[in-house]
């Protein structure tokens, strides 16, 4: 929801009794609208145990940043980043069984040194230097796609322009033809439907989808004998740490992080923070008077304010004392990203939108060993969207009538957002 929404969301909920023992990430009430309940653990409970998950939750910002600095892989998500309420259901009895290298799983759930030498192997286009190298790439997606766009008059900023863009510029770096940028972002789409309360949908079939058109693009590059060019993928098809080449299946998994998370989340965060600044006048002339100086730092405060993410999970690997919790090996840990960001002892009135806000520290890219490896990569497409949108659009505001925002355990977000084009430049 937006600033007045969020608002409004919070007074209403504020008439209800809300109850540290109401908070369960999976129940409705919680998916629908999390901003209350994070403000009553964060008052109340900051370190919560939740028996039936065997789960520690913690939504305090510095709680939050030392859960996640915590070194020595005492935190490894080997139940998976993402846990359903079955998996967490599931209690490990004090037991953590070690994930095996033949297949090997995704980087993501794995510790040292495991975790760096696939990471490292596939970072290269996310590195500084080969941002910068995208930048007119990605800018030259954008004003083509507002081309198309803006003489329709509405359209949703969500999906038809930044999904668009971002999914084209992961086509990209897979090597696959930019046409197929709307089967990819259609089908990350499907992951946020996902209710698991309600049963939802088949995600491990998703999953394997995504696997398998990244497996084709694999073998491609394979036979074309992996130069480098592509370095995405060639520097996992060259990965010799494990004394055996990786299956094509194999790099396509360490590859799904990049490719569902950098189709959704920029989106969302556009679409939302360019709202944000239409419902502030003042703030929006602001930006609007100096676009390529304080674009980038009006998208700090989207980031901060609108990044749909809610929480991460890790499972840990040996007893731990950390932000005023014993957890002990086997349990679960749960870091709200989405509460972190509104906690009053890091930000002043965190609840409202303030453009040029000073901030010193942000959890929505993550902190220490797990931070998105995509950090420059959206930052880089959240300016590059941002600025061309108001260059372009000279007035314009949104049909909130048909705005939707599905209730999500993890992707809170806005998933349509129609906006309607008023005045544009050619």
């Amino acid at each position: 929801m937006g600033e007045r929404d969020d608002a409004g969301t919070k007074r209403l909920m504020a008439t209800l009794p809300i109850d540290v023992a109401d908070y369960d990430p999976f129940s409705q009430a919680v998916m629908e609208a999390p901003l209350p309940f994070y403000e009553v653990l964060r008052a109340k409970a900051p370190a919560l145990f939740l028996p039936r998950y065997d789960t520690w939750v913690f939504s305090r910002f510095q709680d939050v940043f030392d859960v996640l600095t915590v070194g020595g892989n005492a935190f490894i998500a080997t139940d998976t980043t993402l846990p359903t309420p079955e998996i967490l259901s599931r209690h490990n009895g004090g037991e953590v069984q070690e994930l095996p290298l033949d297949p090997l799983p995704i980087g993501a759930m794995m510790g040292s040194p495991h975790f760096e030498v696939l990471r490292n192997a596939h970072i290269k286009p996310f590195r500084p230097r080969a941002v910068r190298a995208l930048a007119e790439f990605v800018h030259n997606l954008a004003e083509r796609r507002l081309d198309e766009l803006l003489p329709r008059k509405t359209f949703d900023l969500t999906q038809d322009y930044g999904g668009h863009v971002t999914a084209s510029v992961i086509c990209h770096l897979l090597d696959m033809p930019l046409a197929r940028a709307g089967e990819v972002l259609d089908l990350v789409n499907s992951l946020s439907r996902t209710d698991p309360e309600a049963g939802g949908t088949d995600v491990p079939t998703i999953i394997g989808h995504c696997v398998g058109i990244m497996s084709e693009y694999v073998a491609r590059r394979r036979h074309a004998g992996a130069d480098g060019s592509v370095a995405l993928i060639d520097g996992l098809i060259q990965l010799g740490y494990y004394g055996r080449p990786l299956t094509d299946a194999e790099i396509a998994t360490q590859l799904t992080c990049v490719f569902i998370g950098g189709v959704e989340t920029v989106p969302k965060i556009a679409a939302h923070g360019l709202m944000e600044l239409n419902q502030a006048p003042g703030q929006l002339d602001a930006v609007r008077a100096d676009l390529a100086a304080r674009v980038p730092v009006a998208v700090e405060e989207m980031i901060r304010f609108c990044a749909p993410a809610q929480w991460f999970a890790r499972t840990a690997h040996k007893d731990v004392e950390v932000a005023g919790a014993k957890v002990r090996k086997g349990q679960r840990i749960i870091a709200l990203f989405g509460s972190a960001a509104r906690d009053p002892t890091e930000f002043e009135d965190p609840d409202r939108f303030v453009w040029n806000r000073k901030i010193a520290r942000v959890l929505s890219f993550g902190t220490g060993q797990h931070y998105c490896i995509g950090i420059h990569l959206a930052r880089l497409e959240l300016r590059i969207l941002v600025e061309t949108f108001l260059r372009r659009a000279k007035r314009f505001s949104f049909d909130r009538d048909r705005a939707v925002r599905l209730p999500s355990s993890f992707q809170w977000g806005w998933n349509e957002l129609p906006v309607i084009i008023e005045e544009h430049a050619a």
